[in-house]
C-alpha cells in the first residue's frame, strides 16, 4: 500500500501532526517548525516519490507537483472525520 504524506506551507497545529502520525501519515513542513521534519521546496520530489502526496496551505506549489491540495481547515475536517467515523482498527490499512 502507498504510504501518505502532509506536506504543510506553514507550522502544522501540533495537535494535527499527532493525530496525522497516529494514522501512519507521514508529516513534513517548508517552515522550521518543532517537531517536524523541515523539508526544502527542491527537495519536494524525493519526498513525494512513491506516496500519496498533500500540500497544505500552498495551493500553486500542489498543482506544479501535480498532487493533492487541502486547506489547513480542510485537514482539521479530515482528522474530525477520522476520529468519528473510521475504526483504530483501520490504522494498520491505511499505513
Amino acid at each position: 500500500m502507498l504510504s501518505q504524506v502532509f506536506i504543510f506551507k506553514d507550522c502544522p497545529p501540533p495537535q494535527a501532526v499527532a493525530k496525522l502520525r497516529q494514522w501512519g501519515i507521514e508529516v513534513v513542513a517548508l517552515a522550521e517548525c518543532p517537531g517536524v521534519q523541515r523539508v526544502f521546496k527542491y527537495r519536494l520530489r524525493e519526498v513525494i516519490r512513491g506516496k500519496i502526496a498533500v500540500v497544505v496551505g500552498d495551493k500553486e506549489l500542489a498543482q506544479r507537483l501535480g498532487v493533492a491540495y487541502a486547506s489547513y481547515q480542510e485537514v482539521e475536517d479530515f482528522l474530525r472525520y477520522l476520529d468519528r467515523e473510521v475504526s483504530p482498527a483501520y490504522m494498520p490499512y491505511l499505513q
